[in-house]
């Protein structure tokens, strides 16, 4: 797959990972790594970070679809 394509997969997904309005919040991020020891691929592992857009926190999971962001995501690298 190119990259072309895989910027098409996100913009579908619109997953707050990929917007360019979240800035991520690695502190918080950090505070939580006890619930993932021992899991060598932890993919299902909730990311956090702060919506610039709406002035709000937010939670996702990279690379899964977000129903509720359809409206407002907008591809970081578009």
């Amino acid at each position: 797959m190119d990259n072309e394509s895989v910027i098409e997969l996100q913009k579908i997904d619109c997953n707050c990972n990929d917007c360019k309005f979240m800035l991520r919040d690695f502190e918080k991020r950090k505070r939580y790594d006890y619930l993932y020891q021992g899991a060598e691929n932890a993919s299902y592992r909730i990311n956090y970070g702060s919506c610039t857009k709406f002035n709000k926190e937010v939670s996702f999971i990279p690379n899964h679809c977000q129903i509720h962001t359809q409206k407002c995501f907008e591809h970081r690298r578009a």
